[in-house]
């Protein structure tokens, strides 16, 4: 459920045109929100949580759906195969979401092998306006399987008042599931005390040339993105001391890829 309370109702409308698009009342922006969709149930077309919307092109498919969830009783489903076949999901408005200081983690299964977009939309009832953070294949079929948490940045480039989605573009014939979507904030470390769930920090934050990992263990590689969501660079085998010193000063993402499949990513500023 949205953690910052949202009471307006919302009223499905049916467009003239194309498609079909379920849009919410305009909702107050939330800093943080989580939602597993167990409040809702299928299978009504387009149905999302409050302050969600829908868009529907060309008879894509988009329900809520009860088929082995990752938690509870419900998750969304979306399918659509073809040109022009396509479904958005559009998330909550947030506060935040160009700050630098918030990812957005789910979990995500697909019955064969999958294709969705990580994005965001400048307009909730204009399926033109949805722009490709990132893509997403998908080739586990459960959620128990340890490449099913998937976890995004959001560079700060993305307009204010933009608003997070995830779109099946209709290249995949795959049935795509997915729950538990959380928007969060990326945990930020100034001293090696601080650490993540793993048990694994790094140090210090602001840095120079050098960025410390206390536990390498279980760790296979280091990425590095710019505020943009560039891809700076990646290391394979990181020590426990990486050098940073060909970065220009600013904000990067550093996200530490374990072997269990599981991603933790920190915002760090090198000076």
């Amino acid at each position: 459920m949205i953690k910052n309370l949202l009471t307006k109702k919302c009223l499905p409308i049916i467009s003239t045109f194309c498609g079909v698009l379920f849009f919410n009342a305009q909702c107050n922006p939330v800093a943080e929100f989580s939602e597993n969709f167990d409040a809702y149930s299928c299978c009504t077309m387009g149905v999302v949580p409050t302050c969600w919307n829908s868009i529907r092109l060309n008879n894509a498919s988009q329900i809520i759906s009860s088929t082995q969830p990752a938690s509870g009783t419900s998750q969304i489903y979306q399918f659509g195969y073809g040109t022009g076949t396509i479904s958005i999901v559009v998330m909550p408005p947030v506060s935040n979401i160009n700050a630098g200081t918030h990812q957005f983690r789910v979990k995500m299964k697909a019955n064969s092998a999958g294709y969705l977009e990580f994005g965001y939309v400048t307009d909730p009832a204009d399926a033109n306006t949805f722009v490709v953070l990132q893509p997403i294949n998908i080739n586990n079929t459960s959620y128990t399987d340890s490449a099913a948490e998937r976890i995004f940045t959001v560079p700060t480039t993305v307009p204010s008042g933009a608003r997070l989605a995830i779109r099946n573009p209709g290249t995949s014939f795959a049935g795509h599931y997915w729950d538990d979507a959380v928007w969060e904030q990326i945990q930020n470390l100034s001293t090696a005390e601080n650490n993540i769930q793993s048990g694994i920090g790094i140090y210090p934050n602001p840095f120079n040339d050098v960025l410390n990992i206390s536990d390498t263990k279980d760790l296979i590689k280091v990425s590095v993105t710019d505020a943009s969501g560039r891809l700076i660079k990646t290391l394979e085998k990181p020590s426990a001391a990486i050098q940073l010193s060909d970065l220009e000063k600013g904000v990067y993402f550093v996200t530490l890829h374990f072997k269990n499949g599981t991603n933790k990513s920190f915002k760090s500023i090198k000076n």
